[in-house]
């Protein structure tokens, strides 16, 4: 989700864990570790870059909590990954009549997942594998699935057919084919994971970017917010501190599929309605601010489905949750009209 860039002053660009650093204002330090200097660090995790910026007391300070946070991401990746095929997703089962322990990370997930899926009403669901396989098979091969494919993967799929005991930390499934799929969340849960590290390390003052799903923990020294660019023609830039923010659409992801009425051709997006099977057909992007990466993930993808309509009705319970929805119109010709939507709750940060 590469539509949000954070604008982090005093800092270099630094490969793995060789940070490299920069001066920047001195100023109190809300942790034992007075935040002097700006750290900078990038590696290639969870299928994407992620970019940390940290601001620590030294460079050794810095580099060892890097360290522990692309540790911690690899670890993530391990459990949630769909694409590796030892991860821990992977060899859940998928047939009836067999019930496993899972990780503690893989019971956060379904824990937030099926949360999400619930207060959505169904336009988020983390047990739609089948259907994303098919999809990313679809994009890639340049075709739309025949309706028997998308029947046949849409009967082996929903959260409704898995059986997850968070108490027991225990999973099954109740119907022959139920596959995961964290593609929705799974970012937002690193991004998260990783801030925490950092923070047990000392470090108050923290930025994790992991493929434009964007934490923040408190301000960098001497300002008062950390300054994040959205990637939009106004190039709007949010202020936030102890929050996350993402943007999901189909811009970068999207299948070019011929178009009966028209004789050209419509996007279908890579972001699938659940409750239908099938991709999104509107040309929309949607911006989330959330107390957490975790929920700004999956809350983009969901309000994507659910549109600003009936999205704004369930932010109504959501107080600290804000949302944009940017929609392109295509008109005749070919030339696009964009309108714009902004929800937030009465404790969210405000879209400028």
């Amino acid at each position: 989700m590469r539509a949000v860039a954070a604008l982090a002053a005093a800092c270099c660009v630094a490969a793995g864990c060789s940070g490299q650093r920069a001066t920047a204002p001195a100023a109190q330090a809300a942790s034992p570790v007075p935040a002097t200097e700006a750290f900078e660090y990038r590696r290639i995790v969870m299928g994407a870059e992620c970019r940390l910026v940290l601001h620590a007391a030294s460079q050794s300070t810095a580099d060892a909590a890097a360290r522990a946070a692309f540790e911690r991401l690899a670890a993530i990746e391990e459990s949630l990954s769909d694409w590796m095929p030892s991860s821990e997703v992977r060899s859940l089962p998928t047939e009836p009549g067999r019930e496993v322990s899972v990780s503690p990370v893989l019971a956060e997930a379904l824990v937030a997942s099926i949360e999400i899926s619930r207060a959505s009403d169904g336009a988020f669901d983390p047990a739609i594998g089948a259907l994303t396989k098919l999809w990313r098979a679809a994009r890639r091969d340049g075709r739309v699935p025949s309706d028997a494919e998308q029947d046949a993967c849409r009967a082996r799929s929903g959260i409704d057919a898995v059986r997850f005991d968070a108490r027991a930390a225990t999973y099954a499934v109740t119907r022959p084919g139920i596959e995961l799929d964290f593609g929705g969340i799974g970012q937002g849960i690193g991004a998260d994971a990783a801030l925490a590290v950092v923070r047990e390390a000392g470090i108050a003052s923290a930025l994790v970017d992991l493929s434009g799903d964007i934490a923040v923990s408190e301000p960098p020294p001497g300002r008062s917010a950390w300054r994040i660019e959205l990637d939009d023609p106004q190039h709007t830039v949010l202020e936030l501190s102890d929050a996350a923010v993402t943007t999901s659409g189909d811009r970068f992801q999207h299948l070019d599929a011929p178009d009966a009425e028209t004789g050209g051709t419509r996007r279908l997006s890579h972001i699938l309605d659940p409750r239908t099977g099938r991709p999104l057909s509107t040309r929309t992007e949607v911006t989330v601010v959330a107390p957490t990466a975790t929920e700004a993930d999956a809350w983009a993808t969901a309000l994507s489905v659910l549109g600003p309509e009936r999205g704004s009705e369930v932010l109504r319970a959501r107080p600290r949750l804000a949302a944009r929805w940017r929609r392109e119109e295509i008109q005749p010709g070919g030339t696009g009209r964009i309108s714009e939507s902004i929800t937030r709750g009465r404790e969210s940060p405000r879209f400028p």
